[in-house]
């Protein structure tokens, strides 16, 4: 009897010490096991480069992640290049990539072959808005003054587009433009390559108005020169743009996220996406990332994996929409 019981232990045993094991283990959580790479989409020094390198120096210096991490540019072809070499690392969490609204507009308009459902959404970590400018003695005082102007006659006034053709800028001046009836194919678009040469442009009066980053246009504002007729944000911005309406306020759509996040590679698992939302997370709530977002002038519009996709699901579709009315898609 006593040789049965002894035996029953025996058999029993292990497998109480593994269950114990596996329970151990799952508390405990996945963490990486060898060095992370985090991609930049771009080159260095633009706005991507920059949020990926504030990242990756917070998770650092707060040691987030356990063990050695890089950071590497992967630029070309639009964000093909770094979003390809992605893809291609399909169920490893040891890869993340910055990504942008670039990752919905250039798989719209057919330069991406990729677009967020082939990758897993982590985070957004802020958003950028913009801002509609024109030189204070401008008879156009509000967005609506713009639409309506417009909407009568389409070539009367010209607009400076502060990036390509195509680009984040130019989607910004079709989504009030396509809600207030206005012909797009009369209107005069000028393209920049920066903000700093489109404000150059209208503070010579060689366009009417213009559409860039907040942070560019602000101190221009604060001095007089330019008068802010309305911006992308849903709410009502604070400090030098504090007095402009949003386009929803004068009745026509236009809020734009320009947002900043990162993205994994498409397979990896529900602990592993919590995993790095955790780490994003709390690099978002440092203080040297609230420092980094105010001197931008960018939002902290903090989106974990979950809530990220439905974002995106919705920008797709807006963003189709817009660019098909602007005849910017394939």
């Amino acid at each position: 009897m006593n040789m049965i019981r002894m035996s029953a232990v025996t058999l029993i045993f292990p497998v109480v010490l593994g269950l114990l094991m596996s329970a151990a283990a799952l508390a405990q959580g996945w963490k990486p096991q060898r060095n992370v790479e985090l991609i930049v989409p771009a080159g260095a020094a633009g706005s991507l480069d920059t949020t990926g390198r504030t990242v990756h120096k917070i998770w650092d210096e707060l040691k987030l992640v356990p063990v050695t991490s890089t950071i590497v540019n992967r630029s070309g072809g639009g964000h093909a290049i770094a979003y390809g070499f992605l893809n291609q690392r399909a169920g490893d969490p040891h890869y993340l990539s910055i990504t942008s609204a670039t990752i919905l507009t250039n798989h719209i308009n057919g330069r991406l072959p990729v677009t967020y459902t082939d990758f897993t959404p982590l985070a957004v970590l802020l958003t950028e808005y913009v801002a509609f400018a024109v030189r204070t003695e401008s008879p156009i005082k509000t967005g609506k003054d713009l639409v309506e102007t417009l909407k009568k006659n389409p070539g009367a006034l010209s607009i400076a587009l502060s990036s390509a053709a195509g680009g984040t800028h130019h989607i910004t001046v079709g989504l009030p433009l396509q809600s207030g009836g206005v012909d797009i194919t009369k209107v005069k678009l000028v393209s920049f390559n920066a903000t700093s040469d489109a404000v150059t442009a209208l503070l010579g009066g060689h366009v009417d108005v213009m559409s860039g980053g907040t942070v560019q246009i602000a101190p221009h504002v604060e001095s007089g020169k330019l008068r802010v007729i309305a911006v992308t944000s849903s709410k009502r911005m604070t400090g030098p743009l504090a007095s402009a309406p949003t386009w929803p306020e004068l009745g026509y759509k236009g809020v734009f996220e320009n947002w900043r996040g990162v993205i994994g590679a498409k397979g990896i698992t529900a602990e592993q996406t919590a995993y790095w939302e955790g780490v994003l997370r709390g690099v978002v709530q440092s203080d040297e990332f609230k420092k980094y977002a105010e001197r931008n002038q960018w939002d902290d519009t903090f989106k974990g994996s979950a809530e990220m996709r439905k974002f995106l699901d919705g920008q797709y579709g807006e963003l189709k929409s817009v660019m098909t009315f602007l005849g910017l898609t394939k």
